[in-house]
């Protein structure tokens, strides 16, 4: 799970995953959100525009833990 990868996380509480949106799979981590009470995906400029995400669009992602 997301939890106990993050007990394993670096020090900005970050945790290593591969995430799948549309035909794009990229690397990158997610990041604790206090505001949230979840976890942020950021989304590159280069995905974005790859499966035309527009500001408050809602898309599926699949994340593994890597």
């Amino acid at each position: 799970t997301i939890r106990a990868a993050a007990a394993k996380a670096d020090a900005w509480g970050s945790v290593r995953i591969e995430a799948t949106i549309g035909a794009t799979t990229w690397r990158t981590s997610l990041f604790p959100s206090k505001a949230h009470g979840g976890w942020l995906l950021p989304l590159k400029a280069a995905v974005r525009k790859a499966e035309k995400i527009a500001e408050g669009s809602m898309v599926e992602a699949v994340l593994a833990l890597t």
